[in-house]
């Protein structure tokens, strides 16, 4: 009976050591989960006129969406990873074609001060897919980039939200045809809305 006791003893104890540890470490670098929404400046294509064929318009839809994950290093530093949607949608007076892009940016982010609202900045890589297109002209299904931003994080009881504004530099264009060009510049104005 004794023994049975003894055993009994040591897995609570090694299960409260264990908790209070990861606890620790929880409680150190704890995890934001979130939604952006934003509007970006430009559709991020450019469409040069060509006199001889039918003109090219796209329209992208006028917001950029998706989930975001944040582990927060500290009270100051955070890595943040997004995965953002953004689909365009191609139409001339003879065909139309659409597709959808996934934009996958992970930054390191410096926040400042301790009060309800805190200015950040961030910076990192970002990663994109074009998918479900079919048009001619796409280069480049793949790309890769730079992004950097400004923002101010609004702390609520149970809710921070966090306007920002963003810039990312893509490595290459998706589209390097004669009468469509892709941006590799964009800037956006996003919105956090997390936990």
């Amino acid at each position: 009976m004794l023994n049975r006791m003894s055993r009994t003893y040591s897995r609570f104890l090694v299960t409260a050591i264990f908790l209070w540890a990861a606890a620790g470490v929880a409680y150190s670098q704890p995890l934001g989960i979130g939604f952006k929404l934003g509007v970006p400046f430009d559709d991020g294509l450019k469409v040069f006129p060509i006199a001889t064929f039918s003109p090219l318009n796209p329209k992208g839809q006028p917001f950029v969406f998706g989930p975001y994950l944040e582990v927060r290093l500290g009270k100051k530093w955070a890595i943040e990873a997004d995965g953002l949607h953004r689909s365009y949608n191609f139409q001339s007076s003879v065909s139309q074609a659409t597709g959808t892009s996934w934009e996958f940016p992970v930054v390191i982010k410096r926040r400042f001060g301790n009060n309800i609202l805190r200015p950040y900045f961030e910076g990192g890589a970002a990663f994109s897919r074009i998918s479900d297109i079919k048009f001619a002209t796409l280069e480049h299904r793949s790309n890769y980039g730079v992004v950097a931003g400004v923002g101010m994080e609004l702390n609520l009881v149970l809710l921070k939200i966090a306007p920002e504004l963003r810039y990312t530099g893509w490595g290459q264009q998706n589209f390097t045809t004669t009468g469509l060009q892709s941006t590799r510049n964009q800037l956006a104005v996003l919105v956090n809305f997390g936990f």
